[in-house]
Formats: C-alpha cells, sequence, structure tokens
C-alpha cells in the first residue's frame, strides 16, 4: 500500500509538472478607466529576454496561457506610466484581478497625447473604430474614412454597403450636399476624432431616411485648462494642394469654449475618354459613333469657421450654442470637350470643340442651441434641440460649341448661357427622452422639420455676341417638405440575450412649384418604421444576432430640381421634380467569435430606388444624367470580418464582402421597357498599422482595398484597387507630429471604367482622376494637451439631403 501511495504522488507530480497554466487579469490607471493595448511581457528568473507577451483587449483583460510552472517575473508597460512588475511562483492558474498602472511623474506637467493602437468594436448592425490618440487620427477626416473598415470612398462618394449614409457628427446629422460634406471631411482634422460608428441597422432615434449611419464622435472635454494647434498639409497630385488651421479649446468648471478655422486651396484635374453608338430607330444598326475626350481643371477656395459654447448651469442642466461656416467663393470648373464624330463605316463625319466655364460660390450657415437635463440619480435624461440653416449656391455657366467639318473646315458655333441661384432655409426642433425601464433604456421623442427652397434660372442665348433672354428654357422652381416624427426605442440586456425594438412613424407634406412646368409633385403621406435587433451569447466567445430595419431615402433637393448642368452641349445633367421617397427593408444575420471574427449574411431590397440613370437620346444624338426612381434595388451579401493584435507592435483588420447587386429600372429611351442591371463582386479590405519605435513615436499604416464588379443605376464598374501608406513621427515630447504618406500607390484608380450596354444604349466611359497624392502634414500642440475639446459640428438629416451640381 505505501509503494502504491508513493508511486501515485510521483505520477501527480509528474502530470503537475507537465501542466500547462494560463495568467490572466485586468489593466486599469488610477481612475479604474480600462486600458487597452498595454504590453504585458513574462520573463523567465534571472532572463533578460521575454518568453511570452501580448497587450490588453479594450476593456483592459489579458490572459496568457501555455506557462509551465515556475518562478516568472510579469512587466506591465505602457507609454506615460510607469513600469508595473510582478514576481510569481506559478504552480496553477493565476487571476492577477486588478492591475493598477500609475501616470509617470516625468509626465505630469508634459503636453503629452500618448499614440496608441486604434481599436475596432463590432455587435450587431454597428462597428465603432476607435481612433483617438492613434496614428490613424492623422491627416482630414476623409482620409480617416478611407482607413475605415466597412467604408468605401471613390472621390467625394462615400459608401457602406454599396448605399450612401447619412453622415451624423456627435449624433447630430449634417445638412449638407456630397460634395458639401466632402469639403467639410477634407478640411477636419483627424486628430480632433474620437471615433467612427458605422451603423448599418440604425435604430428608430435615427431618422427614418437614415438606411445606414456613418456618425463621426469628437473628443469631449475632461479637464480644466487652455490647449491650442496649429496644423498644415500639402499635397501633390498633377497639381499642389494645401490646407492650414488652427484650433483654440479653453475650460473651467462652467464653460468650454472651442473656436477653429481652417483654410483651404485646391487645384484638380479630372479626363475621360467616352464612346457612345447611337441607334437608327429601328434600335439595332448604327446611325453614328461618338469618341469624345473630357477634361475639366477645378480650382476651388473653402474657408470652414466653427464655435462651439458649453454652458454647465448646474449640476443637472447645461445648454449648448455652435455654429459652423462654410465658405466657398471662389469654385472655378474649365471644362473642354472634343467629338470625334464617325458615320458607321467608321468614317469621320464631323468634329465639335466644346469649352465650359463655370463658377460657383457656396455658403452654408448652420447654428444650433442644445439643452440636457438629467432628470434623476439613474441616468434619465431629457435634451432639446433647434437647428437652423441657411445655404446658398451661385452658379454661371458659359457654353461655347464650334463645328468643323471632316475636312477642319468650320461650319458653325453654337454658344448659350445661365445664370441660377439656390437658397434653403431648413429649421429642425428635437425633444428626446431617456429612462430606465424593466431593467434596460427606454428612448422617446419628437422632431419636426421645415424645408424651404427656392432655386432661379435663367438662360440666355448668344447671338452676335449679345446674350437674348431664352423665356422657354428658363426657370424658377420652389419646394417646401414638413415633416413630422415621433419614435419610440426599448434596449435591454440580459445574462445572454440583448435586445432593440424600435418604431417611428413620420408624416410628410411636400409641395413642389415649376414655373415651366406648374404644380409638379404634391404629396402627403404617413408612414411607420420599425426596427429590431437581437443578440444571444452562446458561449464566452460565440454569439450569434439577427436584426431587422425599415428605412426610407428621400431625394435630395438638387436631384429634385429640374435645371440643368451641361458638360458639353450635348452632354448634360439634369434634376426630376416628380421623384417620390424610396423604402428599404433589410435583414441581417450575424455571427461573431472571441469578438474579433464575424460572419455576416444580409438581403436587402430598396423599392422605388433614388439612383442616377445616363440615357442616349439616339434621336438627337444626346447623353441625359437623369435622377430617377428605379423600380427597385436589392442585393444579398455575405461579409467576414476580422481584426486583432497579431503582436505588440501589428495591430491588422481584414473585412471581405461576397455580394450579389441587382437594379431593376424603366429603359426611357428604348422599345424595351425594363432592364435588370446586376452582378455579382468581391469586396476586400485590409489595413495594417506597425509601430517601429519602442516608445511608439515613429508608426505606420498599409491600407488596400480591392472592388471587383459593381453596378450604379445602369451603368455598371469593373474592378477598382488601391494602396495607401503613410508614416508618422511624434517628437518635442510629443508635442509635435509629421506624417508623410501616398494615396494610390501604384496608380490603379486610373482609367476607371464604366459601361452602360442593353438594348439601344451602348456607352462607356474611361475616368482619370487625381487619385496618387504625395501628403506631407504637421501639426504642433500648445498648451495643456491632455484636454479634449467640445469641437463639433451641426448635422441634421434635412441638411445632409442639399446637393450642389458637380
Amino acid at each position: 500500500m505505501t509503494r502504491l501511495f508513493m508511486l501515485l504522488c510521483c505520477l501527480q507530480g509528474g502530470i503537475l509538472l507537465a501542466q500547462d497554466f494560463s495568467v490572466s487579469g485586468r489593466i486599469t490607471n488610477a481612475e479604474n478607466a480600462p486600458l487597452s493595448f498595454v504590453n504585458v511581457l513574462v520573463y523567465e528568473a534571472e532572463s533578460e529576454t521575454p518568453l511570452k507577451g501580448t497587450t490588453t483587449d479594450d476593456d483592459g483583460s489579458f490572459i496568457l496561457k501555455g506557462l509551465k510552472a515556475g518562478n516568472y517575473t510579469f512587466n506591465f508597460s505602457y507609454i506615460g506610466f510607469e513600469d508595473h512588475n510582478e514576481a510569481v511562483e506559478l504552480s496553477s492558474n493565476k487571476d492577477f484581478g486588478k492591475v493598477i498602472l500609475n501616470t509617470s511623474p516625468e509626465m505630469l506637467d508634459e503636453t503629452v497625447v500618448t499614440a496608441k493602437l486604434p481599436t475596432v468594436k463590432k455587435t450587431p448592425g454597428k462597428l465603432v473604430f476607435n481612433v483617438e490618440n492613434s496614428s490613424f487620427s492623422v491627416g482630414s477626416t476623409m482620409d480617416l474614412l478611407k482607413k475605415t473598415p466597412g467604408v468605401v470612398v471613390i472621390g467625394e462618394d462615400i459608401q457602406v454597403k454599396f448605399s450612401s449614409p447619412i453622415i451624423y457628427i456627435n449624433g447630430k446629422r449634417v445638412y449638407l450636399s456630397s460634395s458639401e460634406v466632402a469639403s467639410l471631411l477634407q478640411n477636419m482634422d483627424a486628430a480632433y476624432i474620437k471615433s467612427v460608428e458605422v451603423i448599418t441597422n440604425p435604430s428608430a432615434k435615427y431618422d427614418a431616411d437614415a438606411g445606414t449611419v456613418l456618425n463621426i464622435v469628437t473628443s469631449k472635454a475632461i479637464s480644466i485648462g487652455y490647449k491650442g494647434s496649429v496644423d498644415a498639409t500639402y499635397e501633390q497630385g498633377i497639381y499642389p494642394k494645401y490646407k492650414f488651421g488652427t484650433s483654440h479649446f479653453y475650460k473651467n468648471n462652467w464653460l468650454n469654449v472651442y473656436a477653429s478655422y481652417t483654410y483651404g486651396k485646391r487645384k484638380e484635374y479630372k479626363e475621360d475618354d467616352g464612346y457612345v453608338r447611337f441607334f437608327q430607330p429601328n434600335e439595332v444598326d448604327t446611325k453614328s459613333i461618338w469618341e469624345t475626350n473630357f477634361d475639366r481643371t477645378t480650382e476651388h477656395e473653402n474657408h470652414n469657421g466653427n464655435v462651439a459654447l458649453d454652458f454647465t448651469l448646474n449640476e443637472r442642466n447645461s445648454i449648448s450654442l455652435t455654429s459652423n461656416i462654410s465658405a466657398s467663393p471662389r469654385i472655378d470648373y474649365s471644362n473642354n470637350g472634343k467629338s470625334l464624330i464617325y458615320n458607321p463605316q467608321r468614317q469621320l463625319d464631323s468634329t465639335i470643340t466644346t469649352l465650359s466655364n463655370v463658377n460657383y460660390e457656396k455658403n452654408n450657415l448652420t447654428f444650433a442651441l442644445d439643452y440636457h437635463r438629467e432628470l434623476d440619480d439613474k441616468g434619465s435624461t431629457l435634451s432639446a434641440s433647434a437647428n437652423y440653416i441657411y445655404y446658398d449656391n451661385l452658379q454661371n455657366q458659359g457654353v461655347s460649341s464650334d463645328y468643323y467639318l471632316a475636312n477642319d473646315d468650320f461650319s458653325g458655333n453654337n454658344s448659350f448661357y445661365t445664370e441660377s441661384k439656390q437658397n434653403n432655409n431648413i429649421f429642425t426642433g428635437q425633444a428626446d427622452v431617456s429612462t430606465g425601464l424593466w431593467g434596460g433604456t427606454l428612448e422617446a421623442g419628437l422632431k419636426f422639420s421645415n424645408v424651404n427652397t427656392e432655386s432661379v434660372l435663367d438662360f440666355f442665348d448668344t447671338e452676335n455676341n449679345t446674350q437674348v433672354f431664352n423665356n422657354a428654357l428658363s426657370d424658377n422652381f420652389n419646394y417646401t417638405e414638413n415633416i413630422y416624427a415621433e419614435y419610440i426605442n426599448f434596449e435591454k440586456e440580459w445574462e445572454k440575450w440583448s435586445l432593440t425594438l424600435g418604431l417611428r412613424g413620420e408624416f410628410t407634406e411636400i409641395e413642389a412649384d415649376s414655373r415651366a412646368l406648374g404644380q409638379v409633385n404634391n404629396q402627403d403621406y404617413f408612414d411607420i418604421f420599425p426596427s429590431a435587433s437581437f443578440h444571444y451569447t452562446i458561449n464566452e466567445n460565440d454569439g450569434i444576432g439577427l436584426s431587422y430595419s425599415r428605412s426610407i431615402d428621400r431625394p435630395r433637393y438638387q436631384s429634385l430640381n429640374p435645371f440643368k448642368y451641361f458638360i458639353t452641349e450635348r452632354d448634360y445633367n439634369s434634376g426630376n421634380p416628380n421623384l417620390v421617397p424610396a423604402v428599404i427593408d433589410k435583414v441581417t444575420l450575424t455571427i461573431d467569435h472571441k469578438s474579433k471574427l464575424f460572419f455576416e449574411l444580409y438581403y436587402e431590397n430598396v423599392e422605388n430606388s433614388l439612383d442616377v440613370l445616363t440615357f442616349q437620346n439616339n434621336n438627337n444624338s444626346t447623353l441625359e444624367r437623369i435622377d430617377a426612381n428605379l423600380i427597385r434595388s436589392y442585393q444579398y451579401a455575405f461579409d467576414v470580418t476580422y481584426f486583432s493584435s497579431l503582436n505588440s507592435w501589428w495591430w491588422m483588420h481584414f473585412n471581405t464582402s461576397t455580394f450579389y447587386l441587382a437594379n431593376e429600372f424603366y429603359a426611357l429611351q428604348s422599345a424595351e421597357e425594363k432592364y435588370t442591371n446586376d452582378t455579382f463582386g468581391q469586396y476586400l479590405f485590409l489595413t495594417n498599422h506597425f509601430t517601429l519605435s519602442k516608445d511608439r513615436t515613429f508608426t505606420a499604416d498599409l491600407t488596400g482595398k480591392y472592388i471587383s464588379n459593381f453596378v450604379f443605376g445602369n451603368r455598371y464598374f469593373k474592378n477598382q484597387s488601391f494602396l495607401n501608406i503613410s508614416v508618422r513621427k511624434d517628437f518635442w515630447n510629443k508635442r509635435a507630429s509629421l506624417t508623410v504618406g501616398v494615396d494610390d500607390i501604384f496608380d490603379t484608380l486610373k482609367d476607371m471604367a464604366s459601361t452602360s450596354r442593353y438594348y439601344n444604349q451602348d456607352n462607356h466611359f474611361y475616368a482619370n482622376l487625381e487619385y496618387r497624392v504625395f501628403r506631407v502634414g504637421f501639426k504642433y500642440n500648445f498648451g495643456n494637451a491632455r484636454l479634449r475639446d467640445n469641437a463639433k459640428q451641426i448635422k441634421t438629416d434635412e441638411g445632409d439631403r442639399l446637393e450642389s451640381s458637380n
């Protein structure tokens, strides 16, 4: 018996020595805030080389597995904090519990902003990209969006899952056109951005036309003092571009004051080659072939100013006043087009050269008043806001076309001139309440918006070098819209379940009048928009979710405007005052693993979807791009997302989407009534962040995207890809930073091809823009850099539908 007992003890000891143990814990600062990406290194006794290592997750937690029994030293380090060491004799699994890192004493009086890795938090219907004080928060916010998972930026067009998202800043919608949004984001320093929220299943508190949402969250004030910064960026493509700005922030116990100003000047070049085969009335035989080379040089000046005042009235009440001013006193387009016209036998028949100069002047003034009250100590709140937006756009365009015979003999000229202006006045008022209910959170609110748009177009023919007013081609267009909305939203989490249920109702009144066309679009309608999402945690590593949402997509104001913008005399864009809203239904199934790997399967259907259709009129040989309601659009997609810190110096995010897109529309210029433009395709996204120095002051980013076939409207696009790289160096105790980078390193976005070929439509274009750009930026911070400012932009749903001609 004694020998047997000794044998068992020996076996037991052998098993113990061979067993692997794990060590875990959670790292916080002295204020109990979790610290992510803290380096955790484990050393064997008296060794100077680490045996293993990891970094903490978003919640400050870490785990190290596969350690044998023995004596170890654990080192916890993070820039700006004192190193913390723990000696451990490991004989079983070890939980450190909470480990507190103290701020390094030599850092206390310095203006230090610690650079760290970005993080990604993914939940069903929402991805949060945290970039504050990371190397990604360099350059403009538009540059940041290009690195944001799930966001595709092509030129000025921002896409999320192949739809245009509604842009919010700090939970408020931006009332700007797509070009104005691009200008705003190009002039907004990414250093002021805390996170970007990509919301593919918005709750009922968002406006009903918010099918997808990009919410850009700026930093909040956390301490008392003053800070400021100056920055400048220079870019070189075909032409140089630059911007410089300054921002200042002061906070005391009852007042936050923020002011910023940015000036930008850009010169850009675009060129495309077009091909159009016009048909005979039988829609089979060729009438003529037009090959056009078109180029446009754009010179653009922009001033952006922002002032925000936050008043703390008492411990429960606060009020904010915000103003944003964007002024573009000069936007000049110089368009040049040359069309070679061939007969069906490919013999040159004639030539047309067109010169067009366009001058814009745009101003956008936005003012907001916000009130917030804490109703009790349990987190119940009441908030109310009022917004006023004034937007004006003045545009003058002169077009002159010279006609030549095949032998280059001059045969005639046609010239005309247009003057147009658009004024928009937008008012919104909103009240929201949030309170606890049944262990969850109940939100409810009311909103009213009024939009009044007045547009005037004066058309002049040029006769004998004299401008003659053409009443038949001139027009006045007035548009009025009132929306009354209410919503209720409930969220709750259990041990394994989470639930969000929402319902929004909106009643809309529309009146649109054209002097030339008469009363063209009167609508009164009410609709409801439910949303729901469920998530179930299967185990500590896996979960599954299901979500549904219904939303509306309203036409942009400029899309309703029937005025024309001419690219050449026979190639123009025009609005459509008869547009109706589109209704979107979307269902998504999500599976998540360890909060790092996500699988999404979703279906989206859009009735009366809004898009731009390009039609060639074979009778008069013109090409028109018109805003239109499609019959419907729909897509199926399967997405895979993965993100993780591969080690202490390499952070990676990967996303892929396999999709089917289809647009069904009326073929307005064809005998056949309907057509479906569809494709299968693939989207790939990969971004890498590298820390190149031990003190984390030298970093690099490498981002690449690839999109295979996809469709917009009745146009088909194929194979777009790019690779961006940038490096950043912090110096002068992190008071300053220098960034150098190149977008589209291999110039793969040039000659972007789009095709429309069906029935009696046959045209394609190869567009070449300044996508490859070299960028260098410098920023210097002064004052108390520990402050996080209250920078704000005013965003509203109605203002986001402002649209200017492109």
